[in-house]
């Protein structure tokens, strides 16, 4: 081929991957955003947010001055180098100076504690942001461990070689399992993407969905090694990288092939490839230069999902090209319909049961009028018979399994059901279980009882760890926070419109949950004069009543309630039966009943049972406060 019809091929192919970012820009730019983020590929757009000065000015509360930083690297005697005072921590405990580490440990803690922000709504003092903040930025996680392993092995030289071994392992076994296979996982997308008008996100799990996952993780893990291994010759590296450039390819389409095997393939495939493969690579210098210049930034909101698109191109033309050849292992590559769209009757003999199931579904409809229709279309709530419900909820699981099914019939989505791996039995699990449901007043209330205790157990526990002792939490004297039962119930009632789009859900769920909080704190201390929880000290906090990290930790919580636990608990309530679901209903009804209005007159002023704001404030003052939570509200 001469160099004209070279240089048009390779503009032809970058047409297409600027195609395929437009029409699915919003994912793809996710997608390598998360391969930058975990240190997979185009780790140079996020490094400017992984700057050390910039670090030590979040945790430190400053910049740091020349000076200090001198200090810093003063603190051990022989260290050689600007080293971070934490990395000089775990180096102390690899050579088996345990109390070095612990003295380091103590001067970085209190370092932390003087720089602390005097802020009201950015205190550094309080909650679990803080706490993991200090803790790990100090060392003290590190020396704690340290300290129960030495208790065990008695020797300071065992302590550092297990910490080595185990800090090795962890990230050996993050980096095979996670890391590396992440960009097979995201490759596979990327191909979708070029064919196809609708991609979801979940199709990154394809390879858990397939059974796979292990397989792929070590073919991408092992291809990895062999490279790194040929760069040490120096010249064997460039050459063994453009060779094993389709590994993470073939994987994304077949994670049967043993490793040996996808790399074999792949230098086959990319003989007579490797200098075009170069040239087409160096041809993005100006992009490169462009991430450069704007620090990363141009590569984060388009580049680096336009390289990798490109590349993509490039693999599918290799791929086209070996199978012509007659490449001997070509034929393993079989998942055709992710290279190009399977024929429309094809489609229909495949997906000839989704046609019926729409009529079906059009036939079993569950016609809601009145109020009946205004209470479950706003607030999600049944207030039909069970065996309305019944119905309802199987045509609204036949409809949720057909979504996407629709979408493959039309040839807009990859269909799942024409991947040779594709397991039959995972994706009927998947369509059982669906979470756009109406639920009926008794689960309701089964629900609100449920939560209010999960949330009793769960501030008793954090007392326990904080105090050693043992703490009815909470205003009433049952075993149940209402505040916890209250925002469960409403997000799944006042949110019920917004469970097709999470993010929205999200938002939604921290607003009402940060609202029914606020208020709950200003109504508790107007009634009784006291402060029941304080968040003074904690990240981004609101007069003390409510703060950031509890909000997320309740709009998270709240999202795996809704996509999650009330989907699942409404079925196991549903096969109980309606008789022993309203006995337990009134037996609940009645305990609770009886303990509000008991509580409403006499609230649990048991210690430990509210944290008041002097409480808070002498837990601040304390250097080993431990981290609470809320306490519970009537």
């Amino acid at each position: 081929m001469d160099r004209y019809a070279i240089v048009k091929q390779r503009k032809e192919l970058k047409k297409c991957a600027h195609k395929t970012v437009k029409s699915h820009y919003m994912l793809l730019v996710f997608l390598t955003l998360l391969l930058a983020f975990f240190g997979t590929e185009f780790t140079d757009s996020v490094s400017g947010l992984k700057d050390h000065g910039s670090l030590n000015a979040v945790i430190y509360g400053k910049e740091e001055e020349p000076a200090a930083q001198e200090a810093d690297v003063s603190l051990s005697e022989g260290s050689t180098g600007k080293t971070a005072p934490l990395e000089e921590i775990l180096d102390e405990i690899f050579l088996g100076n345990l109390r070095g580490g612990q003295e380091k440990s103590e001067q970085l803690a209190e370092d932390l504690s003087e720089t602390a922000s005097d802020s009201a709504a950015f205190g550094r003092t309080n909650g679990i942001f803080a706490e993991l903040v200090n803790n790990f930025f100090s060392g003290k996680l590190y020396m704690e461990i340290a300290r129960f392993l030495y208790s065990v092995t008695k020797s300071e030289t065992a302590v550092g070689v297990i910490f080595l071994l185990a800090i090795g392992a962890f990230y050996l076994l993050f980096y095979i399992f996670f890391q590396s296979v992440l960009s097979a996982a995201v490759r596979r997308l990327f191909l979708e993407a070029r064919v196809y008008e609708q991609v979801e996100f979940s199709d990154i799990l394809h390879f858990p969905a397939v059974k796979r996952w292990r397989r792929a993780a070590l073919t991408t893990f092992l291809t990895d090694v062999r490279t790194i291994l040929w760069w040490l010759t120096i010249i064997g590296g460039p050459v063994k990288t453009c060779s094993y450039f389709c590994v993470p390819f073939i994987v994304a389409e077949n994670p049967d092939l043993r490793p040996r095997e996808a790399i074999r393939l792949s230098r086959k495939m990319m003989d007579g490839h490797k200098w075009e493969y170069f040239l087409f690579s160096l041809s993005f210098i100006l992009w490169y230069l462009l991430g450069t210049v704007t620090l990363g930034l141009s590569n984060l909101f388009y580049g680096n999902a336009y390289l990798l698109s490109a590349h993509t191109e490039f693999y599918v033309k290799v791929r086209e090209a070996a199978k012509k050849r007659g490449v001997e292992g070509t034929e393993a590559l079989d998942d055709r319909c992710l290279f190009e769209k399977a024929d429309r009757i094809e489609l229909a003999e495949t997906y000839f049961d989704v046609v019926d199931e729409i009529t079906l579904i059009q036939e079993d409809k569950v016609k809601l009028t009145g109020l009946k229709r205004f209470a479950a279309r706003w607030f999600g709530v049944w207030l039909g018979s069970y065996e309305e419900k019944k119905r309802y909820d199987d045509v609204q699981g036949r409809k949720e399994a057909v979504r996407r099914e629709r979408a493959s019939l039309r040839a807009q989505a990859y269909p799942q059901r024409l991947n040779p791996r594709w397991q039959e039995k995972e994706m009927a699990k998947k369509e059982k279980f669906h979470f756009i449901r109406y639920y009926p007043i008794p689960t309701l209330f089964l629900m609100f009882i449920s939560f209010s205790f999960v949330g009793w157990v769960w501030e008793v526990a954090l007392h326990l760890l904080q105090t050693g002792q043992f703490a009815n939490r909470g205003t009433l004297f049952g075993p149940w926070l209402p505040i916890y039962g209250t925002g469960g119930v409403i997000v799944l009632m006042l949110c019920s419109r917004f469970r097709k789009n999470p993010a929205a859900e999200f938002v939604t769920a921290v607003v009402l949950c940060g609202f029914i909080e606020y208020m709950s704190s200003v109504y508790l201390e107007m009634k009784f004069h006291e402060r029941w929880w304080s968040y003074d000290g904690y990240f981004l906090n609101l007069n003390g009543r409510i703060c950031a990290e509890g909000l997320l930790v309740f709009g998270v919580g709240c999202c795996f309630v809704v996509y999650v636990c009330a989907p699942l608990f409404d079925l196991k309530v549903a096969s109980a039966g309606k008789k022993k679901i309203l006995a337990l209903c009134a037996v609940l009804l009645v305990l609770y009943g009886a303990d509000l209005i008991h509580s409403s007159g006499n609230p649990n002023m048991a210690e430990g049972a509210v944290e008041s704001a002097e409480e808070a404030a002498a837990e601040t003052s304390s250097a080993e406060s431990a981290v609470s939570a809320p306490a519970g509200a009537a």
